[in-house]
């Protein structure tokens, strides 16, 4: 019965598995240094290239060819969908757009430069030992990333032409050959569990050139593997919020649907595709890569007419909207003619944003509160993106306020209105670092399965009530440029929170004691979160003492509201 299971297969088999570890591999060290090499710019690029349907499809498809993985795309337009910094239309065309893109690593193999693999990892290699920056040594890890994907592929070649020739495995491909179905079956199931579509259309490269995959089989693994990079979005948008099940469901059901077309005309698909193959003079390889891309290509032109209807069928379908209330605004463009021309103007352009920069940042807080209860990693997720998106802010609010500073026609007023507004961006972006400490201590609790217990929360929610209200109050005042009386009640709101951060802390050593608080990594943070929730209170009243005109003794914390001169 199990004859077919000799040494020499036993043998063959692990290489082709080892070989698809490293191609893996690979391709995840290429992406992942290549991410950190762009930084915050790919979430940047794809919100400023996005405006419209195809430039969001152009965009989808040369960032995942950079990144070799359309998942990558896809998470971070969907997180931009949920934080209301793009539509659903747009991350629609991402989606389409990264399915083009993933056929770039096929052609490549196409293209069969194994030769030239372990020229790339030994100079990667190298520059990742000799670098001195950061930078270079990433530069390093996606020329070693780039070598291994073709290493890997070279190890599976060389064992499925001795698989091939085995009779189990010739029956086996026999069968694909004559029921393409189960070869789109067995592409969706592998695709799903790998989470990798590269990596199996990689393999079916290299057995269509062993010549024990017919065209037709070939085909139909393509069309599995496309639809089998749709189970993770799936199974992550299972409770996720509205904008994140639309976008997931219209990535699998566009897949699905295009996958079962491709099957009913499977035959005309292949002929057309031997045709195109011969006309460029392209190998056995290069086949398997062109039936990528055309089948993908010829999928987004049919879908395109009718992207403005899905998105409508999908809010029938998927009706509500995204509970979390959460409103994301996005940064002005900011014009550097109207500096040069009206300062003053530029000055109201930057306090307009000031004030959005500071709604993004309280609304951050709440996301981090909801984090907390929610435990969920979307919410998790959504922060780092506000934080982003702050980030962008205070960089492009700092530099359009020092262009207005070098101004030679400046008032006085107006370069104390500069250096206020200079300074509450920066107090503004500390907070959201402040928020972005939190949850990342609420995760190191929940990655080790761990719980707050209910009094801490209790404590922490209490707390999460004053900063708010603190910040909200400071925002006002610096928008309102008056409110004495506000700012006295600030000071009180201050003292309060200091006071209940010495409660709170109490309340913790006291359930340490009864053994309430009996997670170890939850007990270890929970002052750590209360230092930091302080700080955000404080630095909200920093906010709006830098509102009036700065003040020359340094040795009391709080102004007067019955001495400020307001300007």
């Amino acid at each position: 019965m199990f004859g077919w299971l000799n040494e020499n297969t036993i043998q063959s088999v692990g290489i082709v598995l080892g070989g698809l570890a490293i191609f893996v591999f690979g391709i995840n060290m290429m992406s992942d240094a290549l991410k950190s090499i762009a930084g915050t710019r790919i979430r940047e690029y794809i919100e400023k290239y996005t405006r419209n349907l195809f430039m969001s499809i152009l965009v989808g498809t040369i960032i995942s060819a950079l990144l070799h993985s359309s998942s990558a795309v896809t998470v971070i337009s969907i997180s931009l969908v949920r934080a209301g910094l793009m539509g659903l239309e747009q991350a629609i065309g991402i989606t389409i757009g990264a399915n083009i893109g993933t056929c770039v690593t096929s052609i490549m193999i196409g293209l069969n430069i194994e030769q030239f693999a372990y020229y790339f990892v030994f100079a990667g290699v190298a520059i990742m030992f000799l670098a001195k920056r950061k930078k270079m040594t990433y530069i390093g890890k996606v020329l070693t990333g780039f070598g291994l994907i073709f290493v890997g592929l070279e190890m599976m070649s060389n064992q499925l032409v001795l698989i091939a020739k085995e009779p189990w495995f010739m029956d086996l491909m026999v069968t694909l050959g004559k029921q393409p179905w189960f070869a789109l079956l067995g592409a969706t199931i592998a695709t799903a569990i790998m989470q990798s579509s590269t990596a199996i259309i990689g393999i079916v490269q290299k057995l269509y050139v062993t010549g024990a995959l017919t065209p037709a089989a070939g085909a139909a693994f393509i069309f599995g593997a496309n639809v089998g990079t749709c189970m993770t979005a799936l199974i992550a948008a299972l409770g996720g919020s509205i904008s994140t099940k639309r976008a997931a469901w219209f990535h699998a059901v566009y897949n699905a649907l295009g996958a079962i077309l491709g099957m009913l005309l499977l035959i005309p698909f292949v002929e057309f595709t031997n045709w195109f193959n011969q006309i460029i003079s392209g190998g056995p390889e290069m086949y398997i890569a062109q039936a990528h891309f055309i089948f993908n290509v010829a999928s987004t032109l049919l879908v395109i007419p009718f992207v403005g209807q899905c998105v409508k069928l999908l809010k029938i379908l998927i009706p509500g909207e995204d509970s979390k209330g959460v409103k994301i605004e996005n940064i002005d463009e900011l014009d550097d003619q109207l500096i040069e021309k009206f300062p003053a103007a530029a000055l109201a352009v930057a306090k307009k944003n000031t004030l959005r920069m500071g709604r993004n940042v309280l609304e951050n807080i709440k996301l981090s509160q909801q984090y907390l209860l929610s435990h969920e990693q979307e919410e998790y997720d959504e922060v780092l993106e506000v934080e982003a998106l702050v980030n962008k802010y205070d960089a492009k609010l700092s530099q359009y306020l020092l262009k207005i500073a070098q101004q030679p026609t400046l008032s006085k007023d107006q370069t104390q209105e500069y250096y206020k507004n200079y300074q509450i961006v920066k107090h503004l972006e500390q907070i959201s670092d402040q928020v972005n400490n939190l949850v990342d201590f609420y995760k190191m609790v929940y990655d080790e399965n761990g719980i707050f217990s209910q009094g801490a929360i209790n404590d922490l929610q209490k707390i999460y009530v004053l900063i708010e209200d603190m910040l909200k109050d400071a925002m006002h005042i610096y928008d309102i440029r008056k409110g004495t009386r506000l700012l006295g009640q600030l000071n009180n709101k201050e003292k309060q929170l200091n006071q209940l951060e010495l409660q709170c802390q109490q309340n913790h050593f006291e359930r340490m004691c009864q053994n309430i608080c009996d997670n170890s990594i939850a007990a270890s943070v929970v002052l750590d979160i209360l230092s930091h929730m302080e700080r955000i209170g404080d630095i909200s009243l920093d906010i709006a003492n830098r509102t009036f005109v700065a003040y020359k003794k340094h040795e009391n914390k709080f102004l007067d509201p019955q001495k400020i001169e307001v300007k």
